[in-house]
């Protein structure tokens, strides 16, 4: 009789792949369990993380951690961390009527404005030094008046130049300088600001420019037109535009360049916003808020790129991303419409 030896094939140790979603996907492994979860309160995010490892002869540790093992299953909890996410930064803003009044709100002094007359013309817009501590003021025969840390470097009537048609200005990087440019186009520099050129200059005659930016370095600056089209010039680069992307509006009121100089952000009559590049993201706008306005006439960033304000002629403001809405000034009302913003 024989007899047969049988052996009892022993299944293969396998690896376990299983993803948990909590609000971290987490990957197990050899019969270990992670799971993270995430709690949020007043800007604070806490994590707390328990890994049970049961392997025999395994034993699993983890820096900063307390690992204590009994038999052959090893326990290790990790202490809750928090992390504080930072505030937002304190900013304020400028809204400046077409009569010449100035006013300032949050961080934004206050520091007097102009006296408009007929030939002036009305102001057509803010631009605020780097400290937020001063800004200028234009009106449309590119008159400019300065306030607070703001330095006068000239303007058209004082070069004798007579224009009417002025839409925009907007300081260098540095504060020594500025901007103005035409609704032509026609492209006028003070201070350290210098030309790069300007639409007449390349043979190009419109009539609808609404806004200027400088870049950062102040070695280019960009211009906007009505119908979301932008001409760059200098070390400006062009992220796109509305034409580019086939939306035909001729509602477009003004134009800035996020803090990087990577990218800008447009903004319609009707409180749409476009945003091109990158550094300025897209937080919203009032048609996506069911808003209908047709009064929006400037759009303010705030000093992180991440919010901006819009600013309608009867005084209203539209707070979007960190961009926190003041309460409105009094003697405003009385002294509509505004004309511009700006952020500090």
């Amino acid at each position: 009789m024989k007899i047969r030896k049988t052996t009892k094939k022993q299944p293969p140790l396998r690896w376990h792949l299983v993803t948990i979603v909590a609000s971290v996907a987490t990957l197990v492994t050899g019969g270990s369990l992670v799971l993270a979860t995430s709690y949020a309160s007043s800007g604070t995010a806490q994590t707390t993380t328990t890994t049970t490892t049961t392997v025999a002869r395994t034993t699993t540790t983890t820096t900063g951690t307390t690992t204590t093992t009994v038999g052959r299953t090893t326990t290790t909890t990790t202490a809750p961390t928090t992390t504080t996410t930072s505030p937002a930064p304190a900013t304020g803003y400028w809204l400046a009527t077409g009569n010449g009044h100035v006013f300032g709100l949050g961080t934004a002094p206050s520091l007097g404005g102009l006296t408009t007359t007929a030939t002036t013309g009305p102001v057509v817009g803010i631009a605020g030094t780097p400290d937020g501590k001063g800004y200028w003021v234009a009106t449309a025969n590119g008159t400019v008046k300065e306030f607070g840390d703001a330095k006068f470097y000239g303007d058209l009537p004082a070069l004798k130049i007579k224009v009417s048609n002025i839409v925009a200005i907007s300081g260098t990087a540095t504060g020594r300088g500025y901007y103005m440019v035409g609704a032509d186009g026609g492209f006028f520099a003070f201070g350290d600001a210098t030309f790069h050129g300007s639409l007449p200059g390349l043979g190009i005659h419109i009539n609808h420019v609404v806004g200027v930016a400088a870049t950062p370095t102040g070695a280019g600056y960009m211009l906007v037109g009505w119908d979301g089209g932008v001409f760059n010039f200098g070390d400006s680069r062009f992220y796109g535009s509305l034409p580019g992307l086939k939306i035909r509006v001729t509602n477009i009121k003004d134009a800035l360049p996020s803090s990087t100089g990577t990218g800008y952000a447009l903004v319609g009559s009707d409180g749409g916003a476009f945003i091109f590049g990158t550094g300025v993201k897209f937080f919203g706008s009032l048609p996506g808020e069911k808003i209908r306005v047709n009064n929006i006439v400037g759009l303010g960033l705030t000093s992180d790129d991440g919010g901006y304000w819009m600013a309608g002629s009867d005084g209203r403001v539209y707070g979007f991303g960190n961009a926190k809405v003041q309460p409105t000034p009094s003697g405003l009302a009385s002294n509509l419409p505004v004309a511009a913003i700006a952020g500090t």
